[in-house]
Parts: structure tokens; sequence; C-alpha cells
């Protein structure tokens, strides 16, 4: 047998009789003798001359002729308004509106009945009987919206200058609908949203009180006799996921913990999703891939705006090496950091160190890659119609000119150390510094100084940029193009 609720249980104990309800029906005004005769052959009935009925609310005895009535119905033939109120005179808010905006419900009339007029208590149950599904009907608790369904009514409130609400049977081009300072929702619309939120609050019960009885099992039989009572797993519905998210019109968002969460879940989910669905896996991929780009590249912004030092910018690019790739035509592979490339002496002093140490995926040939700083300046003062290279430039060049001399002559004491399979057939020298120049004589000063450097490539940080930013492009999904619209003449009809 179900519990009662605190409220019923109350009204229950009553011993005044109350609550209490006041009936005023519209008077029907004096008619003529045809309006008589019209109402006496049936074309027209009695409350089509009468005003609208008014019921009257009490929750503690009072005269009928007297103040402290709350008006919680009106009825005419075409439709009731419902003025939902807080209906326990303890309550500091008795007798006020039950909700912050919404002040009256409007339910019109079924298409093939009118409205009666209630003049008793009996009466007034049967007309509220005919309310649509998630309204009270039993006035004593105060009309409105049930409780389970206050969600409704709390969507509504956030609607700024909405103060009624209309139900109507009508077709779905009126349903959801602002008008004025009105919302127009069907009952058909209605009827769903209360099975929606039935279904959510049968599915919370139950999850609830499987929770609650792995609570006890695991805290208690697994804790006592964990050999006898293994753990077990919490069992989560089928598309929990999916109907959680189906629950709103966006994309949920995520705390730290349910991103990492999520995150974990996809990757244990992999050899599943690479059967049951191949093309979400490839296209997951895909997305993160770019959007893993496009992250770095904000990054790479950031650093050349904010003037990083060259250990910092050593270390970003070691961290992804994909960005260095974009200063070779061909696949390559980083074998090591700051590598050492000999020249030390008899001493033990002279020796040198690059900044990355490549190859050719292919061929294993090497590349030495010297990193300079994005802001140092690639030209100089200028000399006779044109501009010579900067100090930081040439001293570049010539650094990383003396290591390649360096490792093709120690070349197979060098890669003795090494795992890679490498090779010194042609060694590629390649300088990553400064930006292009703003000024055409500049750019045109420094096109010919690094054209004219023989097995030296002189790449700067905003060329590797761009090249970043095209592949990023070429890989963002294309937006359909918009149909041309076709001439009125065109259509077929």
């Amino acid at each position: 047998m179900s519990s009662m609720r605190p409220s019923q249980y109350a009204i229950q104990q009553r011993t005044d009789g109350g609550p209490f309800l006041r009936f005023d029906n519209g008077e029907a005004r004096g008619l003529s003798e045809q309006e008589l005769e019209a109402i006496e052959s049936g074309e027209y009935n009695e409350n089509d001359f009468r005003g609208s009925a008014h019921v009257y609310y009490s929750d503690i005895p009072l005269p009928n002729n007297g103040p402290g009535w709350h008006l919680i119905l009106m009825v005419t033939p075409d439709y009731l308004t419902i003025y939902p109120i807080n209906a326990r005179s303890g309550n500091a808010e008795y007798g006020k509106p039950k909700y912050d905006n919404i002040k009256s419900i409007v339910i019109t009339r079924p298409v093939y009945q009118e409205y009666t007029y209630p003049s008793n208590q009996d009466e007034l149950d049967a007309l509220l009987g005919l309310l649509p599904v998630g309204l009270t009907k039993d006035w004593r608790y105060g009309l409105g919206f049930h409780y389970e369904y206050r969600y409704i009514i709390q969507a509504l409130n956030d609607l700024e200058g909405v103060d009624t609400l209309i139900l109507h049977g009508g077709p779905g081009n009126s349903d959801a609908k602002i008008k004025y300072g009105e919302f127009y929702l069907g009952v058909e619309r209605l009827e769903q949203l209360k099975r929606s939120l039935d279904r959510l609050t049968q599915r919370h019960q139950r999850e609830t009180a499987a929770d609650k009885k792995l609570v006890c099992y695991t805290s208690l039989l697994h804790k006592a006799d964990p050999a006898l009572y293994p753990p077990r797993q919490r069992k989560l519905p089928p598309d929990l996921l999916a109907n959680l998210v189906a629950l709103g019109s966006m994309a949920p968002r995520l705390s730290p913990k349910d991103q990492k969460q999520a995150a974990k879940l996809a990757q244990q989910s992999v050899p599943s999703l690479a059967k049951s669905a191949p093309e979400t896996l490839y296209q997951l991929k895909c997305e993160i891939e770019l959007i893993t780009l496009g992250e770095l590249i904000e990054v790479y912004r950031r650093m050349m705006d904010s003037k990083v030092t060259e250990p910092r910018w050593q270390k970003f690019l070691s961290e992804h090496p994909f960005v260095l790739d974009m200063a070779f035509g061909y696949p390559v592979k980083k074998i090591a950091d700051q590598p050492y490339v000999g020249g030390k002496g008899f001493s033990g002093r002279g020796g040198q160190y690059s900044d990355f140490l490549m190859a050719a995926r292919a061929t294993g040939n090497l590349a030495l890659i010297e990193i300079k700083h994005p802001q140092h300046e690639l030209l100089g003062k200028s000399y006779r119609q044109t501009f010579v290279p900067s100090y930081e430039l040439s001293g570049a060049v010539g650094q990383i000119v003396s290591q390649r001399s360096v490792v093709q002559r120690e070349i197979f004491s060098l890669s003795h150390e090494l795992n890679e399979r490498v090779h010194a057939h042609a060694i590629a020298a390649i300088i990553i510094i400064g930006q292009t120049p703003a000024d055409e004589k500049r750019q045109q000063a420094f096109e010919q100084y690094r054209s004219g450097l023989k097995d030296v490539l002189v790449v700067t940080f905003d060329e590797l940029l761009v090249r970043l930013e095209s592949i990023h492009q070429a890989l963002t999904p294309k937006a359909p193009p918009k149909p041309v619209p076709i001439p009125d003449e065109d259509l077929p009809f």
C-alpha cells in the first residue's frame, strides 16, 4: 500500500470541515423573448448569455460575503483559467501565487464539449477531472502542476514578460510559441513531456535502488569475506550515455574529471569500436588530430608573440617534432635532441652540439637542425643598394656548416652509439631563425642570401606557422555550398 502524502494526512485530520469553497456564478442578464425562444428550441444554451463563473478558496472558515477569499478558478463555456496559489494557511506565502512569473493557466475547451458552470463541490470535482495530464485535479492542495512536473513551470518562469500559460489542443504550428505575454503549449506536447519526466524518474529510482544494494554488498559481504563474495561491477543501463547526451540540444559541458574519464572510456572501447563502428572510430581519430593541430598552432602563435627563450623553443619542438617535419620536403624522423656531433681534441675540449638530429625515414640520411630565436634580425645594415646578413644569421650558418663537416668526418664513431640506421650520404643543414622581413627590399635581400647558400636551408618561424595553418585548413571539413534558389518562373507548379 502506497504511503500517504503529509498534505493528504493533514487534511484527513481536520475537524473544521476545511478547506472551503465559494461559488460565484455569473448571473444571466435579462433575456429578450427571441433569446428565450432560442434557448427553449435548443439553438442556444443559457450559459451563452451568462458571465464567467468564479470559484474562490479559503483554508480557514470565512463568511461567504466576507474578505479573505482567494480566486482559484474562472469558468466560461470556452475555457478554464486556473490561478495557482499557496493553499496552506500556515505558509507565510498563503494565498499568494504559487509560481514566480506564471500567474494563470488557461485551458481551452475540448472540441465537442463546452465547460459547465460548477455550483457545488461535486460539480467542481467533475469539471477539474477534465484537466490535462500533469495538472492537479484536487483543489484542496492548490491547483497547478503536480510536484513531479514542477520542472515544466520552472522552465516557463525563465521567460521574461510571460505570465500566462495557455494549454490547447490545436495544431503543431501553434505549439511551444510565445505571443505577447502568453506561452502556447499543445496538450500533446505536454503529454510527451510528462512521459519523458516519468521515464527519468523511474530510471533514477531503479538506478538508486541498484546503487544502494551495491554499496551494502561491498561494505558488508565483500568486506567480510572477499573470496566468497568477490567485487561486483556496477551495471550501466543500455544507451545511458546516448540518452544523457540526447536530453539537451547542445553537447554537454564536462568537468575536467569527466573529460579524462570520457577519454579513458573511449580508449578502452577502441577494440570494440573498430569492429562495430569503424567509420565512427576513424572520424574520431580525424577530429582529435585536427583539434590537436589547432591547439598546437595556437600555442605556437602565443610563443611567437610572448618572445620566449631559445631553450623554451627547443623544448617545444622536441615535444612536437611534427613542426620540424615542416622544414623538409620528405618524411623524416627525430634521432636525438641536442646531439653531440664530435670535434673534441685530446684535451677533451672543442666538442660541438646541434639542436636536433633528424634522418630521412626511407634512406636514413642525416640532417642537422639549428634553432635560433624568432626575434633575431635576419639582416644588418644596408650595403650598396642591398642588405648584409645579420650577425646572428651569418653566425648560425657558419656554426651549422662546421657541425656538418665534423659529422661527415666522424660519422662512423658517432653512429656507433645510435640504435637507428643512419648515413651521411649528403647531410642536410637547416636553420630555423627570425621572421620574414616586412619590407620588400629586405625580403629581396634575404631571399638572395639564403638562395645563394650551398646546401644550407634557412626557414623562418612564421614560414613554419604558415605551413601548419595550411595543413589545418586542408584537413578542416568544408561547409556544404548553399543551394541556389530556383526562380519562381522555373518552378514546376
